[in-house]
């Protein structure tokens, strides 16, 4: 461990003969102390970690007035024996300050300091004096949120704007340490804002001898790219080839698909999951058919008015089919932009995701639009994957990759959200009667609305519960064959499922009662029903 703290050291570039000797000196106690450095009695001195605090457009710092050095300052405190650094600075600033939302403009250090710390008292005990290693990071912080001081260490907590610090702070010696963490962040944040101009060479050439063939990209078609955008949503790109093909041969345009029964619409997309989508592409192909002559609309507006089309798949079919210079920013998309520009804004937040598509949508160029909307989403797909590590070697974007260049792009992009998922447990029957399953058709509201099931109950029955459950349907239940367990994952809920196969005597007329043939061919059971019907694995 003492190793990734040393070489977490060593990456600072000191940019002062001073910063180089501190580095230098910190490096060797390491060496010698090991991890000990952490520790506040570590008689050589020992590492302290500081948080410098800018609003989003770097005008205003957040500081604290105090007590021990009788001076506004910044905020940060002692390491106690923890190596992440980082993670320091952003604790010692939310307990200084009361701030929550708080992010890291970088992973980089951004300073490193030899402090001397004059003899005081803390808590009503004599420290001497001695040497603060202090590693400084800068932090941002929207300057809309509540704010409190720390009464044992500081007395007020304030927005200042960065120009009056010299008039508030009486610590002569650390105007010029402040200043340069001003001027750092202010370069640093402007290094982020050239990057999306800066990759468009690189993943322009990158995209024609790197991208995949995808029978999407075959055509700009509006229909054609509507329905692949929609079906790759939430869904994986193999999984979508054959559902594309089969969807497409059975409704081939936006009349087909305006027509289309429901139960025929819906046994289409089974297995996709996400039901409403489909439900919504026919309520927009019936717009498109009453308010634009059955013609696919052209402009960004009228496309993102119809049912079911957000920004991301408006900017898709503008820039793949009518080469418009709108971005379309998905999953895909963050990623690369959180990990190119070191973003550590969380990318679930809608106004975070709105600055990310304006930034693009200010560099997108008047040709290639297609092209730039592909390689993004290639790149995301492909290089800058989700969940692993993205493959920097082959990046285009390697040599401008701020995250790589800082070693976080493990860390990025930040996805937190604000719901949790709850857990239903539900009791699901697979009542079968001279070769026949029992479905039933569930509510026109709310979850999987108007699709078929298998007879289901809150809760996890026992056997003798669900055979009573079962003759109050009048099944005439004969004998209880076997219990599956099954989960399954929807976007807010789990449902945890025992799975009940039992023989039955009666097909009373609550349910359908359909056969193997009609159970593959006309109803459309979704894949939560279905994995406990056939004893699949989710």
């Amino acid at each position: 461990m003492s190793e990734t703290l040393y070489s977490e050291i060593a990456q600072f570039l000191p940019a002062t003969p001073r910063e180089a000797d501190d580095r230098e000196t910190l490096l060797r106690l390491v060496r010698k102390h090991g991890l000990h450095i952490l520790d506040r009695d570590c008689a050589a001195g020992h590492i302290t970690c500081s948080g410098f605090i800018l609003s989003p457009d770097l005008r205003m710092t957040l500081m604290a007035y105090h007590l021990v050095y009788q001076s506004v300052g910044w905020t940060g405190g002692h390491a106690d024996g923890d190596p992440d650094l980082l993670g320091v600075a952003i604790r010692e600033a939310k307990e200084e300050t009361s701030v929550t939302k708080i992010w890291p403009l970088s992973r980089r250090i951004l300073s490193i300091d030899a402090l001397p710390v004059p003899p005081h008292e803390k808590h009503g005990k004599p420290v001497a004096a001695h040497v603060h290693y202090n590693i400084t990071y800068g932090l941002i912080a929207p300057v809309n949120q509540p704010v409190a001081e720390k009464p044992d260490e500081n007395r007020s907590v304030r927005w200042l704007p960065t120009e009056e610090i010299a008039a508030c702070c009486t610590e002569a010696h650390m105007l010029p340490v402040y200043d340069k963490l001003i001027r750092r962040m202010r370069r640093l944040a402007a290094e982020k804002a050239a990057l999306p101009q800066a990759m468009l060479r690189p993943l322009l050439a990158w995209y024609p001898e790197h991208h995949r063939a995808l029978p999407w990209r075959e055509t700009a078609d509006p229909y054609r790219v509507w329905v692949s955008e929609i079906m790759l949503q939430q869904t994986r790109v193999e999984a979508v080839k054959g559902y594309y093909a089969r969807f497409l041969e059975a409704l081939p345009d936006v009349q087909a698909l305006a027509d289309c029964p429901e139960e025929r619409l819906l046994k289409l997309w089974e297995g996709l999951g996400y039901y409403n989508r489909v439900r919504n592409m026919q309520k927009a192909a019936r717009q498109i058919i009453a308010q634009h002559g059955g013609r696919f609309p052209q402009s960004y507006a009228e496309i993102r008015a119809l049912p079911g089309i957000g920004d991301y798949t408006a900017g898709a079919v503008c820039s793949l089919c009518y080469g418009m210079p709108v971005p379309a920013v998905d999953g895909n998309v963050l990623r690369v932009m959180a990990r190119l520009q070191e973003d550590f804004r969380n990318v679930l937040d809608g106004a975070v995701k709105a600055d990310i598509t304006a930034r693009l949508a200010a560099v997108y160029p008047q040709a290639d639009c297609a092209m730039l909307t592909q390689a993004l989403m290639e790149i995301g797909a492909t290089v800058c994957v989700p969940n692993g590590a993205p493959d920097c070697e082959s990046c285009p974007l390697g040599a401008l990759c701020m995250a790589r260049q800082a070693h976080s792009e493990r860390m990025l992009p930040v996805r937190e959200k604000k719901t949790t998922r709850r857990t239903e447990q539900r009791t699901v029957f697979v009542l079968e009667c001279e070769g026949k399953i029992a479905i039933r058709k569930r509510p026109a509201r709310g979850l999987l609305a108007s699709l078929y099931e298998l007879p289901n109950v809150a809760g996890r029955l026992s056997p003798e519960e669900a055979i009573a459950q079962c003759s109050t349907w009048g099944v005439r239940p004969q004998a209880l064959e076997k219990t599956v367990e099954r989960r399954h994952i929807f976007t807010h809920i789990t449902w945890e499922m025992q799975g009940v196969f039992l023989r039955c005597g009666a097909m009373p007329e609550g349910f359908v009662w359909a056969d193997a043939a009609a159970l593959a061919e006309t109803y459309s059971l979704p894949t939560a029903f279905r994995c406990v019907l056939a004893g699949e694995p989710i």
